[in-house]
């Protein structure tokens, strides 16, 4: 069941009106259900092996609270820990399934999110942030919570058990701000990352294409990573806000970022604070008497895990690698800077406005890492941005006779996007429309249930044959 179906919005919507009506006590158990009933319209199998870590961190939760020596507590928290670490691991290395055993190992449906749920959970009651989970139903519900399965937000366990054991039914301005992030989330899909998806598509398969533009398809496939997850972590955001669940955000405005630090604090924000918090800082407290050695040596394996977390690649590592030496410039560089801006007010004022061009720029280049298929093909790309801008191939040219309005809705859509993601920010939680009139409040929710039914038509129009999410493989 994809998050852009007919079948999800009815879904979500049976879920929803269940969740109103149903007495607290029985919420926990209902979110559950659907959550394992969205799971199983993927693959019931692999439902299973979720339940089994579920179990295993339930049970080493429980067992750290009552062990009556530190080193036990150590020891069941390594090996819960490392049990979740070689899971992830086997199914990130599907490459050595393929190449030994001849055969392809199916990836379960977000095992990169609910293992690092299960990791921090664990964790946390080890370093005693929280007390374990009494219920297992709860600590499941949380581990399999179907909006955050395919792609996260990645949100910690003790701000997610303190909600779903208060069970809040969803109030109407929290529905309507939930169904207004998700119609945004397609907006962002259909409209940027789709159109856009065409351009890039062809620039990737044409990399050593004589006169082939390769300079577009460096700009278009940020926008189109952006659009794209953007709008998956929107339906996830919404469809928790429709149960009255708030979720984590996982991405503020990253492109306007003035400086890598601060990209990083904008960009896939769950994951980045979740290893912050689980490697980089335990790591950076390690090697705390190894100078900028070791904040070099702690942000370089904070940023190849952010990789490789990806897929075992070496486009990937090379991905992390580059970010980590992006970081570490940033920060050996940073004292430097701050005394520079101080005695040169006019550069600080003018780095307002060229920090986020300098910013876009490096991401751009770390993208062309994360999306090209082979390290030659990434060396060339980069090597030849500049070729065949004048002169474009007559396979670009034909692309562009059949497919240039959809790459044109797709620019100007990603403008339109960033204007709705400024006003959605103030509109957090319904706060902006609910100071409006009653008549000004009506006039939104009825704009807003007419868009639904059009998006409705346009699903049932467009059938089951759509482009995946891109983070829906991670």
């Amino acid at each position: 069941m994809d998050f852009t179906s007919f079948k999800f919005c009815i879904f979500l919507t049976v879920v929803g009106v269940a969740y109103r009506l149903a007495p607290a006590r029985f919420r926990v158990g209902l979110i559950l259900a659907a959550s394992y009933a969205f799971y199983w319209t993927w693959s019931g199998s692999l439902a299973t092996l979720m339940l089994a870590a579920t179990a295993c961190a339930y049970i080493a939760a429980r067992r750290i609270q009552t062990a009556q020596n530190d080193s036990a507590k150590r020891w069941t928290m390594f090996a819960a820990v490392s049990a979740f670490v070689a899971l992830l691991a086997i199914f990130k290395t599907t490459f050595l399934w393929r190449d030994i055993f001849k055969h392809d190992l199916l990836i379960p449906l977000g095992i990169s999110y609910y293992t690092f749920k299960l990791i921090s959970y664990v964790v946390d009651v080890y370093w005693g942030k929280m007390r374990a989970e009494k219920s297992f139903l709860a600590l499941a519900s949380y581990a399999s919570f179907f909006p955050q399965i395919v792609a996260g937000p990645i949100q910690r366990s003790e701000s997610f058990l303190e909600e779903i054991h208060r069970a809040p039914a969803a109030r109407l301005p929290d529905v309507m701000t939930g169904v207004q992030r998700i119609l945004l989330g397609y907006f962002k899909k259909f409209v940027v990352a789709d159109n856009l998806e065409t351009l890039v598509n062809f620039v990737y398969g044409h990399v050593y294409g004589r006169g082939t533009p390769l300079a577009l398809g460096f700009y278009a496939y940020p926008l189109q990573l952006y659009a794209d997850f953007g709008g998956l972590t929107d339906i996830a955001v919404g469809s928790a806000l429709v149960l009255g669940i708030e979720t984590p955000e996982n991405f503020y405005a990253p492109f306007a970022a003035h400086n890598i630090s601060e990209y990083w604090r904008r960009w896939h924000i769950s994951l980045t604070s979740w290893l912050t918090d689980y490697v980089f800082t335990p790591l950076r407290m390690a090697t705390r008497n190894w100078g900028n050695v070791g904040l070099i040596f702690s942000l370089t394996v904070n940023l190849v895990l952010i990789g490789v977390w990806h897929g075992v690649r070496w486009e990937f590592a090379l991905f992390g690698l580059l970010h980590a030496f992006y970081l570490s410039v940033d920060a050996l560089s940073a004292r430097w800077r701050k005394r520079f801006y101080k005695a040169h007010p006019s550069t600080d004022r003018a780095m307002n406005w060229i920090g986020p061009v300098v910013t876009f720029h490096l991401v751009a280049i770390g993208a062309v890492f994360f999306r090209g298929e082979r390290v030659s093909d990434i060396f060339y790309l980069l090597g030849h941005l500049g070729s065949g801008i004048r002169f474009p191939s007559a396979e670009f040219r034909g692309l562009m006779d059949v497919s240039g309005r959809s790459i044109l809705i797709g620019f100007g859509g990603y403008v339109l996007l960033e204007i709705a993601d400024y006003f959605r920010r103030r509109n957090r939680r319904g706060e902006l429309v609910e100071s409006l009139p009653r008549w000004g409040r009506w006039s939104v929710y009825s704009c807003t249930a007419v868009t639904v039914v059009f998006v409705i038509m346009l699903l049932l129009a467009g059938g089951e044959s759509r482009n995946p999410f891109l983070y829906a493989i991670f």
